[in-house]
């Protein structure tokens, strides 16, 4: 399955300088516009879970606002730190409607799934016996 474009809002509901946070796909993603050029991010701040569509937003960088971790919206990474990096979206307009472009979800794995793997490989490691 590939990447998909999820429609978040209405443009009119993200006026320049305004952010919003919104679930695309399954993924949290937090949308900026920054005097017309729309940015879109992963939607929690890496350090503590800081909803970044509240943060702060100065010449493209948004500000966490739980803890004051400080995001280069264009590239995602973080300031002091350009290693942690968030993920970035493609961001378009159609039909008045704001769209991102999104990975496919993940499938979570269930409990059992996850132990049965396990065993499948304890007992690989173990030379198949």
């Amino acid at each position: 399955m590939s990447a998909q474009w999820v429609a978040v809002a209405p443009i009119a509901d993200l006026l320049p300088g305004g952010s919003l946070a919104a679930t695309a796909g399954g993924a949290e993603v937090a949308v900026f516009n920054l005097d017309g050029e729309l940015r879109a991010v992963e939607g929690r701040c890496l350090h503590k879970g800081g909803c970044l569509a509240d943060g702060m937003v100065v010449e493209g960088v948004v500000t966490c606002p739980r803890h004051w971790w400080r995001y280069d919206l264009r590239t995602g990474e973080r300031q002091g730190a350009p290693e942690l990096r968030l993920a970035c979206y493609p961001v378009r307009v159609e039909d008045g409607r704001v769209e991102v472009l999104v990975p496919p979800a993940r499938c979570e794995l269930s409990l059992r799934e996850r132990l049965l793997a396990a065993g499948r490989d304890w007992k690989q490691a173990r030379g198949g016996r």
